[in-house]
């Protein structure tokens, strides 16, 4: 991925080459040294095999901080904090 090594980095943008395409999933190629498979379901409507795709992933603060809320309500209202209740 391209971008700046810096810690304070908050997209990384990857150029992705759709290799094959079967069963639900594609076989990518990501900048130009690696493959990956990926569910069909992620790529843009449309993808056919050989295209080119520019790829960003950037992080979403307002939503970590939207989701520690939930979370954090989850725990105040008695919440498990993950462990479960289920025995077996």
């Amino acid at each position: 991925m391209t971008g700046s090594s810096s810690s304070q980095q908050t997209a990384a943008t990857s150029t992705w080459v759709v290799d094959q395409m079967e069963n639900g999933v594609a076989s990518v190629e990501i900048d130009g040294d690696r493959t990956a498979t990926v569910p069909l379901a992620i790529l843009p409507r449309g993808v056919s095999e050989g295209d080119v795709l520019r790829v960003t992933i950037e992080q979403d603060p307002a939503e970590l901080v939207r989701r520690l809320a939930r979370s954090a309500a989850q725990i105040a209202k008695g919440g498990s904090g993950g462990k479960g209740n289920i025995s077996l």
